[in-house]
């Protein structure tokens, strides 16, 4: 009888444990794969920025050449690779196209008209073991406060 007894508190004590262990598991909403938030200072982001930075570069047409001023957002995905979304602003530097191994020491334009800021939204694809990163997405717009004042004032 002792030994069933002891079997019996035996069991109850697994039990219980297993609801313990249970319990410490939390659902979440995010599925596998689901983008998560960055930080703006991890080394791995602000690659993910200069890579956009460079691919804005190839494709813009303006003489001086342009590099990020402020990373907004960060988020990642991990699929296939880190996907990185990412909203920056970047603006045009003192430096022309030529220069452009000399981004780093580039000062921004200090004043209109040749200041200009755009916003950028643009999403980097590190896939490491094929030893790729690529700009899949990238879009800019001119910041609103480094454009010109209208002449007149609309109100809607």
């Amino acid at each position: 009888m002792t030994a069933l007894l002891s079997l019996v508190i035996l069991l109850m004590l697994g039990a219980r444990t297993q609801a313990e262990t249970d319990t410490d598991i939390q659902p979440t909403t995010l599925d596998p794969g689901f983008p998560k938030n960055a930080s703006t200072n991890d080394p791995e982001v602000k690659k993910a920025v200069r890579i956009t930075v460079y691919a804005y570069n190839n494709m813009s047409n303006d003489a001086f050449l342009f590099k990020d001023q402020k990373i907004e957002k960060a988020m990642i995905q991990v699929v296939k690779g880190i996907k990185y979304m990412l909203r920056t602003k970047l603006a045009r530097t003192v430096c022309y196209k030529s220069m452009k191994d000399v981004l780093d020491e580039c000062a921004f334009q200090p004043r209109k008209p040749l200041k200009q800021i755009l916003t950028c939204y643009s999403e980097v694809w590190k896939i490491s073991w094929q030893h790729t990163e690529k700009v899949s997405f990238l879009e800019c717009s001119q910041d609103a406060s480094s454009q010109r004042p209208p002449k007149h004032r609309t109100f809607l």
